[in-house]
């Protein structure tokens, strides 16, 4: 019983490496699921400054599933270059991005004559009562590391070894963008979406994923940088009550000229003789 067992087991970490994207998916989006979905059917609802109820913790099941599935099948050699690229800081100029956008967010803020620092913490299922720091760490750990050691860190680095920049982009969006689902149901302000805005989210989510793809690619495959700039840029783009408005177009507008700019370069590039 214990060889048949362990041929079993063994059989199955062989299929998991065979098949990693396939399983991560799936894993990524029932881990989350299983925490959003009780509270939508419960009409549970969740706002800026308030820490209950809250749809944060279930950000963390993409990064959950890149460890699960590392973990089976690649071992503590896989967990351990994963722990790497989650700590990797040292990568030259790719921190730009991370800094201009928190300076067009700042600006927008400045010009739109916001004058409550508290609206700065008042982001969507975290309480105010925590502080301005532990409310950056807590999104920063949730949604930063939750959401990119999944969707950068694990499925596009996976990618990126088969496909090029465009594709991997939009492969990761087509499982990106459904993840999201339950969130619509859930979160105050995605429940307000009109029709046209969710067209609009949709295309801005894209961008996005274009101009993480290219920062993660660049930076040397830091886990690190692409979830301080998912981090920074939810903080300026409308997710707390300070960076509604004008701080909110200026960053998403920044985000889509940029992803614009990156799909241009990169089909140029690919189209042109060796």
């Amino acid at each position: 019983m214990t060889g048949r067992g362990s041929t079993g087991v063994v059989r199955a970490r062989a299929w998991i490496a065979d098949h990693r994207i396939t399983v991560f998916v799936p894993l990524a989006i029932a881990l989350s699921w299983a925490y959003w979905l009780p509270l939508a059917i419960g009409s549970a609802t969740t706002e800026p400054g308030v820490g209950w109820p809250t749809h944060m913790p279930g950000l963390l099941g993409p990064a959950l599933a890149a460890v699960v599935v590392t973990a089976l099948a690649e071992g503590r050699r896989g967990l351990r270059d994963f722990g790497l690229r989650l700590l990797r800081w040292r990568v030259g100029w790719w921190w730009l991005p991370v800094i201009l956008t928190l300076v067009a967010g700042a600006v927008g803020i400045a010009i739109s004559g916001v004058d409550r620092a508290t609206d700065l913490t008042e982001f969507n299922g975290v309480s105010s009562s925590a502080g301005a720091l532990a409310t950056v760490l807590i999104v920063f750990v949730l949604n930063g590391i939750g959401e990119e050691a999944g969707w950068r860190g694990f499925l596009t680095d996976r990618l990126l070894r088969r496909h090029g920049l465009v594709t991997t982009s939009l492969l990761v969006t087509l499982v990106w963008a459904p993840w999201h689902a339950p969130l619509f149901f859930l979160v105050g302000s995605f429940q307000e979406f009109s029709a046209l805005e969710i067209i609009g989210w949709l295309i801005g989510l894209t961008a996005g994923s274009f101009l993480l793809t290219w920062l993660y690619r660049g930076a040397s495959s830091s886990i690190l940088v692409v979830a301080t700039w998912h981090t920074a840029f939810n903080f300026v783009s409308g997710a707390t009550a300070a960076s509604e408005g004008l701080a909110a177009a200026i960053t998403s507008t920044l985000v889509m000229i940029a992803a614009l700019a990156i799909v241009v370069v990169e089909l140029r590039r690919r189209s042109s003789p060796a």
